[in-house]
């Protein structure tokens, strides 16, 4: 029973960190963004299109993975979708000019709205009609920390490290949760 219990929480916070996907890629780097706009020799139209562009993506790709998981499967869509975020935010971390900044964010995007969509789907896969409401209110209940701390840790990480690693760190995190 305690196993049980120990594997609905892991899983839960899991599922938890997927879906908290989006609200980190969007807010972790907002502090950076006169950083990175000092950094890249561009204007603020150009940096908040890093923004816009990723949202787009973001809601695009949002359709598109629900009918692909349930042809291809959850597990092999999120690895995906996974993968062209890590490989995305590494791209955003590498670059050395806006337009390739805006295209990694909009490839950013698609990939990691694979988390937010099928988190939830893998909820209701897992958990039943019966119980995925509590564990999906346990969700959201996790999901409103990340918006509120998401822009603190990364105006720390902007300030030490530069806005570089708020990027290296979103890899990392797609990569744990890959991992996961």
């Amino acid at each position: 029973m305690n196993k049980l219990i120990a594997t609905s929480f892991t899983t839960t916070l899991s599922l938890a960190a997927l879906v908290a996907l989006g609200p980190l890629s969007t807010d972790m780097y907002l502090p950076a963004l006169p950083g990175m706009t000092k950094t890249l020799n561009t204007d603020t139209g150009s940096i908040q299109l890093t923004l816009s562009l990723f949202l787009a993506g973001f809601a695009l790709a949002q359709i598109v993975y629900g009918p692909l998981s349930d042809r291809f499967g959850r597990k092999p869509m999120l690895l995906t979708g996974l993968l062209l975020f890590c490989i995305s935010s590494i791209g955003c971390a590498l670059s050395t000019d806006i337009n390739s900044l805006i295209v990694f964010r909009f490839f950013q995007a698609l990939g990691g709205s694979a988390g937010p969509v099928l988190g939830r789907a893998m909820v209701r896969d897992i958990h039943g009609p019966k119980n995925s409401g509590k564990v999906l209110s346990h969700i959201a209940s996790a999901m409103a920390l990340a918006p509120a701390i998401a822009p603190i840790a990364g105006g720390f990480m902007s300030l030490f490290w530069g806005w570089t690693s708020i990027f290296w760190f979103l890899a990392l995190f797609g990569i744990l949760g890959a991992a996961l």
